[in-house]
């Protein structure tokens, strides 16, 4: 360490001219650090753009599902208050006519004795009970007790195991235990145990059988363990059974409403990716505002500070080859005729989905008119058109490939394009997410920091040199005074 002496022998401000010397000495440090920050921020840029495509991505493959893009309605009519009724993505366009005869129900037991006055909180099993077996078999669960277990903890116990699968009740006014399958239908109640006996009456003899739902399908009369049971991909749940002379009908058709809202959803979530790349991409430049120092910083307010910033961060992915390549694919996808199974070819423009203008860069408009006349009368093709995938192909599209499925696999290569380049996530949309080590700009970052250690490592050497030239210099001219006063003193 050297030590630093003031300039009391030549009266300069030492410490005022190494800083001096320090801040030319500098620049090529401030330039790296400058490169640097300037790189950081392009990283920024590709995450903002990668996150982006991820949550498209995520939307995508919402709007895939048939319950989104193919969904289906029923239309209960008749004897509407015997049923509900819900379309599923396996219905097709059908007609359901129903008469319910019969509702399934549970097999059940209730005890023939009971125990009149027993408090089911504080109540013992030692107090009802003297046999010396410890267990119950309910169901295919056999059910361990002790003498300390009350008639509550006990009706715990048997209605916590899901191998039991009944549920039990007890009534403290009657003192007696009722014990109802989980499932309907006619299904047996297996007993046993000296304490169910004994204690309570409950025997697998006094079980009276649940039975099944009897239920008339379109003329075929069919029998259902449960009241509700799915037909044709409809979902039924039966509420009671129908009057004379009636019956129920369920229509499945195309839910128009709501195959028009997810491509509404679809075309809003697929103009605001393309916006936010299109932003990035064009996003103006501006060279002259570099990264600020720390020494430019201290001169300038905080308002000052966030505008210059703001200059010096934008445009920092202007006419990037991966976004402009990305956009590119985008809209190739979605212009691009979708070839159905058969052979026919369709694309946006025939169901109301156009295109603005040039200087719109590829938004997208709905006729919303238009789009609802090609659900009602060609769904199977508007489905397609989205929701149809060549499985062939896990990485680029073919012309089988629906929108949403062209679009799922643009993405994904733009997505491991952004993750070379900047070691970004192809999964997550977290804008704080970290960096992946291993990246080209990773790499040229590392690069970046070991050059900024080694120029400052040089610096401090050069400004202890220069602190040790002018310690010299203070040192030989006090000696040079120190002499010319001791000859002076001699010459007086």
């Amino acid at each position: 360490m050297t030590m630093r002496i003031s300039g009391l022998a030549s009266g300069m401000d030492i410490d005022s001219m190494v800083k001096k010397l320090m801040t030319t000495e500098s620049i090529p440090l401030n330039k790296l650090n400058q490169q640097k920050q300037l790189t950081e921020w392009k990283r920024d840029g590709y995450r903002q753009v990668s996150t982006k495509l991820v949550t498209f991505n995520e939307k995508l493959t919402n709007f895939s599902l048939s319950s989104a893009i193919d969904s289906k309605k029923t239309t209960v009519t008749g004897a509407s208050n015997v049923l509900t009724a819900t379309a599923t993505g396996a219905s097709v366009d059908s007609v359901l006519n129903i008469k319910v005869t019969n509702l399934a129900s549970a097999s059940n037991v209730v005890s023939s004795g009971g125990t009149v006055g027993a408090s089911p909180g504080t109540t013992k099993l030692s107090d009802i009970y003297t046999g010396t077996e410890t267990s119950i078999n309910v169901g295919a669960d056999t059910i361990n007790f002790t003498a300390d277990d009350t008639i509550d903890s006990l009706i715990s116990k048997i209605n916590g195991s899901t191998k039991a699968g009944v549920t039990a009740v007890y009534d403290s006014l009657s003192g007696k235990i009722s014990l109802t399958n989980k499932e309907t239908g006619n299904k047996d109640i297996t007993l046993g145990g000296e304490l169910l006996e004994q204690s309570f009456g409950l025997k697998t003899a006094n079980v009276v059988k649940g039975v099944n739902a009897i239920v008339e399908i379109n003329g075929l009369t069919t029998e259902q363990t449960s009241n509700r049971f799915t037909v044709n991909g409809v979902e039924i749940s039966l509420n009671g059974t129908t009057p004379t002379g009636q019956s129920t009908q369920i229509e499945v058709s195309q839910d128009v409403d709501a195959m028009v809202n997810t491509i509404k959803s679809f075309v809003e979530a697929y103009n605001d990716t393309l916006s936010t790349l299109n932003q990035k991409t064009s996003e103006e430049r501006y060279r002259k505002y570099l990264p600020l120092t720390s020494d430019q910083r201290k001169d300038m307010k905080d308002d000052e500070i966030t505008l210059w910033e703001s200059k010096a961060k934008s445009g920092m992915l202007k006419n990037d080859s991966i976004v402009d390549k990305t956009l590119s694919d985008m809209r190739s996808a979605i212009i691009t005729d979708v070839v159905l199974p058969n052979g026919e070819k369709i694309n946006l423009t025939q169901i109301g989905i156009t295109t603005g203008s040039y200087s719109e860069k590829g938004k997208l408009y709905v006729d919303e008119k238009k789009l609802r006349a090609a659900l009602e009368t060609t769904p199977e093709k508007v489905t397609a058109l989205f929701g149809q995938t060549d499985n062939s192909s896990s990485t680029n599209y073919t012309s089988s490939d629906g929108i949403f499925s062209r679009l799922k696999k643009t993405n994904q290569g733009a997505l491991q394009s952004l993750a070379d380049k900047a070691g970004t996530s192809k999964v997550s949309s977290d804008l704080t997410a970290a960096f992946q080590p291993k990246s080209q700009i990773g790499d040229q970052l590392s690069d970046y920091d070991k050059r900024i250690d080694a120029l400052q490592d040089r610096l401090t050497m050069i400004e202890t040199r220069y602190y040790q030239q002018f310690t010299a210099m203070e040192t030989a001219m006090n000696k040079y005074n120190s002499t010319s006063s001791s000859l002076s003193s001699m010459f007086s």
